[in-house]
């Protein structure tokens, strides 16, 4: 820590001066709180000096595990039973769990919350700007999964960025082959399939003849040996043959972590607790097919899991989250590694959606709004839930909430229409969650009758409204 010591005391007095000015000050509605201000070098801790009208006595730690201890122990004997804590990194994790493990209730704060402070600003402002906010019960703690959750979310993270580096080493193998003037990107629709891989190891190992690269060629591949033949007589060099090993190299090393990351995630999902055992699963009639099917194929895609996710979650959850229209099996694996299994965080819908960034942000002034939209940045399972319906444009199983994505786009375009339907999916999700309830589509023409059912009323009223009655028009007369 260099010249720092940890344990070092900061007392700050209030301005008697401005509490006399105030006849009714605000009363604190808690004593025992302590605000932390946390940073990669010292953490700060505020907490109002007993017996001491106005005095705050804060104290600066270090960050090492021997300093957490330490304040955890001086919180404990000053019987702190509460602490709000604000950092922008991720030095709040290891200090989070040493506090909930002692007992002692924390808020992490958002940053963007409590970053406005008066004068100048400071670690040992922050700190005391924290602990004043909480003892008020003025800030709302973020949202923090459980540690089975977090472990699950990290495991898929780390899924996710081995998936998208071994998608970009592809992209630089493609190049090389360009380079070549190898054009397998006109006769394969993906070179890192069966076809394409074999290939290509071929090609490093030494082989240069079009003929027996072709002969390699897949029996369920569409393009026939000749087009394949065609497309392999390039220009071989030494230094493109070199790039093409490098990026083969890495699309491997990054296909093995994809691999091992989902292997984890599996072994986490099994020690969650069992909400529906198995034999009374209904996953099993409603597999997917064509999962089935990708799982049992000996060449399979890197996106694609090698366990039934399908079954697992039911199992966890006791609700079918695949039912749900436009979710798939790595859909349905995102969404409970971020939002968890424990829907009681949010008392409602509403709340749910607002936290997913889905509601519209009302800004009103004057009687007028200012803005309402949404923000511009969303948390990863709000990511899913839109990706999940815009893939419910061509929606094969006429469903109605592609019905309702459909109406809404051709009203007010895409960008609205995918956060109103991700809205709905996620009422959708919360209501499955919280309650067990399993989803049932009642498809698009149920979704149509009251769609006109809606439309006729509304127009009933406007009407009423302007002094016309309605009656209902009388068949005609058959001749």
């Amino acid at each position: 820590m260099g010249k720092k010591q940890s344990g070092k005391n900061h007392i700050t007095k209030g301005s008697k001066k401005s509490f006399l000015k105030r006849e009714n000050p605000l009363k604190k509605i808690r004593e025992d709180v302590a605000g932390i201000d946390l940073g990669s070098e010292s953490h700060f801790v505020a907490f109002p000096k007993p017996n001491h009208k106005g005095e705050v006595l804060i104290k600066e730690f270090g960050t090492f595990t021997t300093h957490l201890l330490e304040c955890i122990n001086w919180l404990k004997e000053c019987k702190v039973t509460s602490v709000a804590m604000e950092a922008t990194g991720v030095y709040w994790m290891h200090f989070y769990s040493m506090l909930e493990e002692k007992g002692i209730e924390v808020i992490l704060a958002n940053s963007r919350h409590v970053k406005n402070v008066k004068g100048r600003k400071t670690d040992v402002r922050d700190a005391e700007r924290l602990m004043q906010l909480h003892s008020y019960e003025l800030l709302e703690g973020a949202f923090i999964p459980s540690s089975e959750v977090a472990q699950l979310r990290t495991y898929l993270r780390l899924r996710e960025q081995s998936v998208r580096m071994a998608g970009e080493s592809i992209q630089r193998m493609q190049k090389a082959l360009i380079a070549m003037n190898l054009r397998l990107d006109n006769v394969l629709n993906d070179i890192s399939g069966k076809t394409g891989m074999a290939i290509l190891k071929a090609i490093l190992n030494g082989e240069r003849d079009p003929k027996v690269l072709a002969s390699l060629r897949d029996q369920r591949c569409r393009k026939s040996e000749d087009e394949i033949e065609e497309s392999l007589k390039g220009h071989y060099r030494e230094d493109h043959l070199f790039a093409l090993k490098k990026a083969m190299a890495e699309y491997e090393f990054h296909v093995k972590g994809a691999r091992d990351c989902e292997q984890a995630a599996q072994m986490q999902l099994q020690k969650f607790a069992t909400k529906a055992s198995e034999t009374a699963t209904e996953t099993e009639k409603g597999e997917d097919i064509k999962a089935r099917k990708q799982r049992n194929c000996k060449h399979q895609r890197l996106h694609e899991y090698n366990f039934d996710v399908r079954k697992e979650l039911f199992r966890i959850t006791g609700v079918d989250l695949i039912a749900l229209p436009g979710v798939a099996e790595s859909t349905a694996l995102t969404l409970i590694s971020e939002i968890g299994l424990d829907m009681r965080k949010w008392p409602t819908a509403k709340h749910f959606c607002s936290w997913l960034k889905l509601s519209p942000n009302n800004q009103i002034s004057g009687g007028k709004v200012v803005r309402r939209d949404t923000n511009k940045k969303p948390n990863r399972a709000a990511l899913a839930l839109r990706m999940a319906v815009s893939g419910l444009y061509k929606d094969a199983n006429q469903t109605a909430l592609g019905l309702f994505y459909r109406r809404k786009r051709s009203q007010k375009g895409a960008p609205k229409a995918i956060t109103a339907a991700a809205s709905k999916l996620a009422r959708m999700l919360y209501d499955m969650l919280k309650t067990g309830r399993q989803f049932v589509e009642f498809g698009a023409e149920h979704y149509q009758a009251q769609q006109k059912e809606r439309v006729l009323k509304n127009m009933k009223r406007t009407l009423r409204n302007w002094g016309y009655t309605i009656q209902k028009a009388k068949p005609a007369l058959q001749k």
